[in-house]
């Protein structure tokens, strides 16, 4: 098969990551980091040097992690558009790799959270037929996401562009076929040829 495209995720979802990163950091650690540090000062100096020890060296060893995965995920983003199949690879420790046949898709949709948004980055999510993953909250979840892209809508087109004039398999394994360009001037010709019969 044809290769059409092969890319990988734009380098500002590097800087979107670590944006992530300081808001868990700020939020959720650091306000309650203040009592510990107040009682670090307040009683007797081993035991404030304990306390700040056992608390910031965890989430710095954990910032630490983060920071070294996130360069490593980029590069090991890879998105694949064939002529007929959608291949998307990811991972650093445990990778993965998703194959969606165009003629599966019934839906991409674009989404783009407000941070996203201000790196101008969004995320397609593809969905196909049959395909039965559910979230928490009770809702589909798509077989495959293009995340991390500043060129989202292009890359929509491009997917839609293969999807349309394929045939569409169906969640019961029944098989849809789309009009094309190649059928609807079969049906051109017929109409012409019964119009020349019935003018006769």
């Amino acid at each position: 098969m044809t290769v059409a495209k092969e890319f990988g995720a734009d380098p500002k979802l590097k800087k979107l990551y670590q944006a992530y990163l300081g808001l868990v950091v700020v939020g959720g650690f650091l306000w309650w980091m203040i009592p510990v540090v107040v009682l670090a000062f307040s009683s007797e100096a081993w035991f404030g040097i304990v306390a700040a020890f056992s608390s910031f060296v965890p989430l710095l060893i954990a910032v630490a992690i983060v920071l070294y995965w996130i360069p490593k995920f980029h590069s090991s983003i890879n998105y694949v558009l064939e002529d007929d199949k959608i291949i998307v690879i990811k991972g650093v420790w445990w990778k993965t790799k998703s194959v969606v046949p165009y003629n599966r898709i019934t839906n991409v949709n674009i989404y783009q959270g407000p941070i996203s948004r201000n790196f101008g980055l969004g995320k397609l999510s593809i969905q196909t037929a049959g395909f039965s993953g559910v979230s928490s909250s009770g809702h589909k979840t798509a077989e495959a996401e293009i995340f991390g892209i500043e060129n989202f809508e292009e890359i929509k087109d491009m997917v839609m562009n293969f999807v349309k004039g394929m045939k569409i398999a169906t969640a019961e394994g029944e098989v849809e076929v789309g009009p094309s360009k190649d059928t609807n001037e079969q049906i051109l010709q017929e109409l012409r040829r019964i119009r020349k019969a019935l003018e006769k």
